[in-house]
């Protein structure tokens, strides 16, 4: 676990995470008090949920995905990888060191928010507070579903091409996934345009993940058949991923 350790050390000593870390932390306090709360109180603690899994996915495109990048990019370059493929690193062992070197940074940033959504806007009705925990859970689950597959595309598209290309890449594709495909939604519901349904079929569906609304609205738990499916989806959709990543993987450039 040498790569391991020294990336660790690498991301630990820039600080740059701890900037998210303190937003994360801070925000979802004092920003919700800065709207007109006092007119309805109830929307509060939803509204502080809302934005610690806002700055948690902010936080995975804008500081995640970009470290993994870069990362990938500096240790190719630098010729660091190919001194550990002397060793007998293989492929797999590097990419899976590099990944989580990253996300045990990231996990912190997971806990907060956990902690935050959870606890700190649970509901005062026992039945629920039971649905705000299992949705909370869910929403873990499926956010590691799509981020993690993602940092293993940016790290290995970092060892192949530079670190801002491999961002661009693989932040253009969480928004597309997340946001984009939405907009493509609503045009081929007027539209039908066989081309673009194969691309609709196609596309990551990303937004699946994103149950935000869920809380905001305390529309409960996901129904287990219903997340099983979408588990299911994101899951495979993983794999795939991951597979690629490790097409991409280079040791050297």
């Amino acid at each position: 676990m040498e790569l391991y350790k020294l990336t660790l050390a690498s991301i630990l000593s820039r600080k740059t995470f701890a900037i998210f870390a303190f937003l994360i932390l801070v925000l979802p306090f004092a920003l919700p008090l800065m709207t007109p709360w006092e007119s309805k109180p109830s929307l509060l603690e939803p509204a502080r949920a809302q934005m610690a899994w806002m700055l948690l996915w902010t936080s995975a495109i804008g500081w995640l995905l970009f470290q993994g990048a870069t990362i990938g990019d500096r240790w190719a370059s630098h010729g660091i990888l190919e001194y550990f493929k002397t060793l007998g690193v293989s492929r797999w062992r590097q990419m899976g060191q590099l990944w989580l070197s990253c996300f045990t940074v990231f996990a912190g940033m997971m806990a907060i928010t956990f902690i935050i959504s959870t606890f700190t806007a649970l509901p005062g009705d026992a039945v629920e507070a039971r649905h705000w925990i299992i949705t909370n859970l869910q929403y873990v689950l499926l956010f590691l579903l799509v981020v993690a597959p993602l940092l293993a595309l940016s790290i290995a598209l970092g060892t192949r091409f530079n670190g801002a290309a491999a961002y661009a890449v693989t932040i253009g594709l969480a928004l597309y996934g997340l946001f984009g495909i939405g907009y493509l939604e609503v045009f081929l519901a007027d539209n039908d345009n066989p081309i673009l349904n194969i691309l609709y079929l196609v596309s990551p569906h990303y937004h699946l993940s994103d149950l935000t609304s869920r809380l905001v609205f305390k529309l409960g738990a996901i129904e287990w058949p219903e997340m099983a499916r979408i588990a299911t989806y994101l899951g495979g959709l993983a794999l795939l991923t991951v597979g690629l990543s490790y097409q991409f993987f280079r040791e050297g450039k």
